[in-house]
């Protein structure tokens, strides 16, 4: 079974946060980019170096239930890569973020930058899945997030570090991924 097949299949049971009084939580779309290069999967993460976190994905409010139009935009303008190139698979489970952000992480197959030239924009960063499996370090730091002093974990995976939303998104899907199939079965029945 091909890479993209088997990434759809596990997307399929994403969740949704339970629904919002009106007015509350800005829906966000982050366009999590796959592809394959030397038989593993990769992502592209935005470097923004004033930012905190300097490492992001792509992610852009979205009006409505449907962030995919939204997903589409950010690729092409986020990512470099043309819009009919993108591959929708599907959405890992929604969660909130700070200051009433609900983060919809929608995951995307995309051509690899050395296969197709399109997306190979100078502020992305490569990133083997694997660097997040097995990460050099992890450290623990405070940030101040909404003026609170919060402890977050710090990947360093060669010369990057990796924290926040970013992090937990490639955490997420990772442990969806890893997940042995039977016990994905079992979460989703006990879920019912």
């Amino acid at each position: 079974m091909s890479w993209i097949l088997q990434v759809q299949r596990r997307l399929e049971g994403s969740k949704r946060l339970p629904a919002a009084p009106d007015g509350e939580g800005t829906s966000v779309a982050v366009v999590v980019p796959l592809y394959v290069e030397s038989a593993e999967l990769w992502t592209l993460l935005r470097e923004e170096p004033n930012e905190s976190p300097p490492l992001s994905f792509p992610a852009a409010a979205f009006e409505g239930d449907d962030p995919w139009p939204t997903v589409a935009r950010l690729g092409s303008v986020g990512l470099g890569v043309d819009p009919s190139r993108i591959l929708r698979l599907g959405e890992l489970d929604e969660v909130g973020g700070s200051a009433g952000f609900r983060l919809r992480a929608c995951v995307v197959a995309v051509p690899s930058p050395e296969e197709d030239g399109s997306n190979t924009e100078a502020s992305s960063v490569r990133l083997p899945l694997s660097a997040v499996r097995h990460p050099r370090l992890v450290e623990e730091r405070t940030f101040e997030i909404d003026g609170q002093q919060v402890p977050l974990a710090v990947y360093h995976l060669g010369r990057h570090r990796l924290w926040g939303p970013a992090l937990d998104v490639l955490l997420q899907l990772l442990e969806l991924l890893e997940r042995p199939e039977a016990a994905r079965e079992t979460r989703a029945a006990s879920l019912n």
